[in-house]
């Protein structure tokens, strides 16, 4: 009960069904504009205006919202309400227009019968779906704390989704009812455009991911890991187009992309809440989706209904969706010496996985009359998918060990930490090799009650009870458990 009140809390509530409305805005549009392409161009323009040009447009809209959150004054750290102000409206404004301008080129785009008509409006509403989805990532990845942003998300996609599909059922989303409820959702998402107040959240007022291991935000000569990330996203998206990239001739031959698209909305639920619990989780559900574009491939000649391939695809795909998206949020959390978290990453989870797409989708189309190459290229990317996967993992999920100090190190270190004389050095050297006061006495060439006398400095300077626990300490010292204990200075072997 406490989960589901603080889900549905107001921000985040608020946050779903804002994403819902600006998701099933762009959503609706573009599968009526596929539909209309499917009708005027045929199903082979169709695929490969939409699925390869109208990807990387969407790509482009994404980058573009990603250069202007960084280089706007909301990016900066630890800004007073009133150095907001201005950005915040600027930013408010942008959005405003840009659903402004989608609306607008969606009516060309829903009414022309002219091909390069649709063709050229229907590319620049897609530069604007990305730009749209650039601000509702950024302000999930701003407003909304670390643990519900796959389940906001998600949610938000899902009523999305099948507000559409009951749009599509009950024949509204054609000709003019079509720009009509385009309008409506325009509307309603200017009317909410409140939402962007959650830039003016104080730093650190939201809840940081703790889903990845500290280890992740470490340097070295490794691939910086958003460059990984990024990396890691283009293979999944393009395996999966390579294995089923939407072919439109089902369009053409009857099937209705919003009704196919309900199990995908199951699948956004499912893996909103999976991630939300456990990313690590979520991880190996994605990793593990890929085996699903070899089962679209082999099956591909069968005589299955487009139904199944499209309902198979999407609750998959809903696994790549969400994974994409807060992988990225949660490395923005990583966020080095700054004092909060690079939200404006946001876009570029969405923004590579389009990258993917289209590379997937003109990949698939170039080979679509070469089955044994399509199956043998998708097998090799397949195995770097995984491999670079698994570098991912390795990264954000499997804390690394902290590296093994020599004996000596530690010896020095531990004097050190202790503030231990040269001579007070020596006893504890003897003590801790298990000598009694006697032989440390021959040893060093000093009385017994001298000895007694350092002896007694070195458990007070250490907090040691008596010599066994002397020993337990060092021990611990030397053999830590997790990470390292002592500061890292030179050794101190003598004066």
């Amino acid at each position: 009960m406490k989960q589901a009140a603080s889900l549905f809390g107001t921000q985040n509530f608020r946050l779903i069904l804002w994403i819902a409305l600006a998701f099933g805005l762009t959503s609706a549009v573009y599968l009526v504009w596929l539909d209309r392409l499917v009708l005027l161009a045929g199903p082979d323009e169709a695929e490969r205006v939409s699925l390869i040009a109208g990807y990387l447009f969407q790509a482009a809209g994404l980058f573009i919202t990603y250069a202007v959150f960084k280089r706007s004054g909301l990016s900066r750290v630890g800004l007073p309400d009133s150095a907001l102000a201005a950005p915040l409206a600027v930013c408010r404004q942008s959005f405003c227009l840009c659903v402004i301008l989608f609306a607008v080129l969606a009516v060309p785009t829903l009414l022309t019968r002219s091909v390069p008509a649709v063709i050229i409006f229907g590319l620049l509403m897609n530069l604007l779906c990305g730009v749209i989805a650039g601000f509702y990532l950024a302000v999930i990845c701003r407003g909304t704390p670390a643990g519900k942003r796959s389940t906001v998300f998600g949610g938000g996609y899902a009523i999305a989704t099948v507000g559409a599909a009951l749009l599509a059922a009950a024949h509204l989303m054609r000709g003019g009812i079509a720009v009509l409820v385009c309008l409506l959702l325009a509307g309603a998402l200017l009317w909410t455009t409140r939402i962007f107040d959650v830039f003016c959240l104080p730093d650190g007022q939201t809840e940081k991911a703790a889903f990845l291991s500290p280890a992740a935000a470490r340097g070295g000569k490794e691939m910086p890991l958003l460059s990984l990330a990024c990396l890691a996203i283009v293979l999944i998206s393009l395996v999966k187009n390579l294995g089923f990239n939407f072919p439109t001739a089902d369009i053409q031959a009857g099937l209705v992309p919003e009704i196919a698209r309900i199990p995908y909305a199951a699948g956004l639920l499912a893996a909103g809440f999976i991630n939300d619990r456990s990313r690590r989780n979520g991880f190996i559900c994605s990793a593990a989706a890929l085996i699903i574009p070899f089962l679209m491939l082999g099956l591909m000649d069968e005589p299955i209904s487009s139904m199944v391939f499209w309902g198979l695809n999407y609750i998959f795909y809903a696994f790549f969706s969400v994974f994409r998206v807060v992988i990225i949020m949660d490395i923005a959390d990583l966020d080095g010496e700054r004092q909060a978290p690079l939200w404006y990453l946001a876009p570029l989870g969405l923004l590579f996985g389009r990258i993917g797409d289209a590379a997937g989708s003109g990949i698939g189309l170039a080979l679509s009359g070469h089955h044994i190459t399509l199956i043998a290229l998708c097998a090799a990317l397949f195995i770097l998918a995984v491999f670079v996967l698994y570098r991912l993992y390795e990264r954000c999920f499997m804390p690394k060990a902290a590296p093994r100090r020599s004996e000596k190190e530690v010896f020095g270190l531990f004097c050190m930490h202790n503030d231990l004389s040269f001579r007070e050095q020596e006893v504890l050297r003897l003590l801790l090799a298990g000598q009694a006061n006697g032989q440390i006495s021959e040893a060093l060439f000093i009385s017994e009650n001298t000895v007694k006398y350092h002896v007694k400095n070195i458990l007070k300077k250490t907090g040691c009870k008596n010599r066994g626990d002397l020993q337990t300490t060092y021990m611990q010292a030397l053999y830590p458990a997790d990470a390292e204990i002592l500061p890292a200075k030179a050794c101190r072997d003598g004066e």
